[in-house]
Parts: structure tokens; C-alpha cells; sequence
């Protein structure tokens, strides 16, 4: 049989070219999109912006206005009608009357403290607890305590310390004392009320505490009351041995190689002791 012809023409693929492409902005860019004015409105629009400005401007002055405000009362002390007494002149007051007196006080303290160092005396919380519940109890209560502190602008925190200088100086000095127990009797027979307020209150008329029952207590308090009139004695020999340099009452000295030496002579003291810095910390 006669083979038929292939009538289908063979078709080859045809390679895809890419033609230049140009791409009109303007068409694919939307045109600006016009909002629908509202009737009526049309002439507020122009106050409107301008409103709005002037609440951003005056939004913008009352924050910086404000911040001016926390910085000025800052480094102010008082305000009066708008004029600013500034905390340097409130500084300086200060100083001048009551300068000289915290100076020495504050350099009675740093005494107290580097002897206790070098005796190896110190104080534990537990004690400086036992105190502050004793001032409590004797004045009243919690809220008669805290009344206390801000009638004496205290803090807590800085009685705590005094209460520790207080206790430093009274193991400094106690075994420095003589005394007798006839002594602590007749302080008991006089302040027995002042130290026990409300066991005294307790008492029936004409009736007394009992020395034996309040002793030991009564001369805690005994000691530190001696103690308190022995320490200015002690710190006034302490002061002749010190090399104290006291910028409230006078000019600033400066030496050579003050600072390093003082260093240096710390180590050596500390060395000398049979400790190391790390030891001491």
C-alpha cells in the first residue's frame, strides 16, 4: 500500500525574544486622589490648618516651658513671685552659720570610726535594731517615731548611723570608765522614770520600780550617758594626735604627693597588722 504523506507541517520552536519595554510613569503613577469637600466647609479649611499649627506651638512651649520649670527647681530653693533663690546662695548661707559646727562634728565621727578600725571594734544590725525599738517604745510608738523623724528632718537611715557612731565611741570608751553600782543605783533612783516611762506609768501611786529588776538596763544607759560626757575629753586628745585639715574654717593646703603617701602609709598600717587589702574590704 501506498504510504500516506505527512501533510503536517514540522513546526520548530521559535526562540522567545524580549523586546524593549518602555513603561510611561504616568500611567502607572495615580493620579492625586481628590477627597470630597464637604459642603459648608470649604472656607473653615484654611483656619482649621491654622488652628492646628498654633495648638502644635503652643503644645511644643508648654513642654519645653516645663522642662525649663524641673531644671530651674533643681538648682532653686524658693520662689518668690517668679524670682528664683538659688540653692548655691541657700548653700552658702548654710555654711557660713552652720559650716564650721557640722565640720567638727563630721570630723568627731571620722575619728570615732578609724579607731573602732583600729581597735577592731564594730557594731552588728541586731544592736542598732535594739536601739531604734527602744526609741520607739520610749516615745510612744511606730507613729509618735516617724512623727519624730520629720519634725527633725531625720531619716531612718541617718539615725541608724548616728546610733552606730553612739555605739562605736561606747565600746571605745566604756572599759575606760569606773564606776560603781551605788553609782547606777542613785542614776536609777533619779531617771528611773525617763528610762521606763511606761513601767512607771504602770505603777500604783507611791509605789517605785525595783533597781534589781531594771540593772542591767539602767546601766547600759548609765554608760552611755558617761560615755557621751567622757568623749569630748577623748576626742580632744584624739584631735592632737590626728593631722586634720579642716577647709570649713580655713584655706585648702596642698602638699607633694599628699594622696600617694597617704595610700602608701595605709598599706603599710594595714600590712603591719598581719592583713592585706582584700582582708580589710
Amino acid at each position: 500500500m501506498p504510504k500516506k504523506k505527512n501533510t503536517s507541517k514540522e513546526t520548530t520552536p521559535k526562540k522567545n525574544k524580549i523586546k524593549d519595554i518602555k513603561i510611561d510613569p504616568k500611567k502607572i503613577i495615580p493620579k492625586k486622589v481628590k477627597l470630597p469637600k464637604i459642603k459648608g466647609l470649604e472656607g473653615f479649611q484654611p483656619v482649621l490648618k491654622v488652628v492646628g499649627i498654633v495648638i502644635l506651638i503652643i503644645a511644643s512651649l508648654a513642654l519645653i516651658d516645663l522642662g525649663v520649670q524641673y531644671l530651674n527647681n533643681d538648682y532653686s530653693v524658693a520662689i518668690v513671685n517668679g524670682n528664683r533663690i538659688s540653692k548655691n546662695q541657700w548653700y552658702d548661707r548654710l555654711a557660713a552659720a552652720y559650716g564650721p559646727s557640722i565640720a567638727s562634728q563630721l570630723i568627731d565621727e571620722e575619728i570615732i570610726k578609724t579607731e573602732a578600725k583600729n581597735a577592731g571594734v564594730s557594731v552588728e544590725e541586731s544592736a542598732i535594731d535594739t536601739e531604734v525599738d527602744l526609741i520607739i517604745d520610749s516615745i510612744g510608738g511606730q507613729e509618735s517615731f516617724d512623727a519624730a523623724l520629720v519634725a527633725s528632718n531625720l531619716s531612718l537611715e541617718e539615725l541608724r548611723d548616728q546610733i552606730r557612731i553612739d555605739l562605736l565611741a561606747t565600746q571605745l570608751l566604756a572599759p575606760n570608765l569606773e564606776y560603781t553600782e551605788e553609782d547606777v543605783k542613785a542614776f536609777f533612783d533619779q531617771y528611773s522614770d525617763v528610762i521606763f516611762p511606761e513601767e512607771t506609768a504602770q505603777l500604783e501611786e507611791g509605789e517605785l520600780l525595783a533597781f534589781e529588776d531594771y540593772k542591767d538596763r539602767t546601766e547600759e544607759v548609765y554608760v552611755q550617758q558617761e560615755v557621751q560626757n567622757y568623749k569630748a575629753t577623748w576626742l580632744a586628745e584624739k584631735k592632737a594626735e590626728y593631722k586634720i585639715q579642716d577647709n570649713s574654717t580655713g584655706k585648702p593646703e596642698y602638699g607633694f604627693l599628699t594622696i600617694t603617701t597617704n595610700i602608701i602609709n595605709n598599706l603599710i598600717d594595714e600590712i603591719s597588722k598581719g592583713e592585706t587589702p582584700e582582708e580589710t574590704e
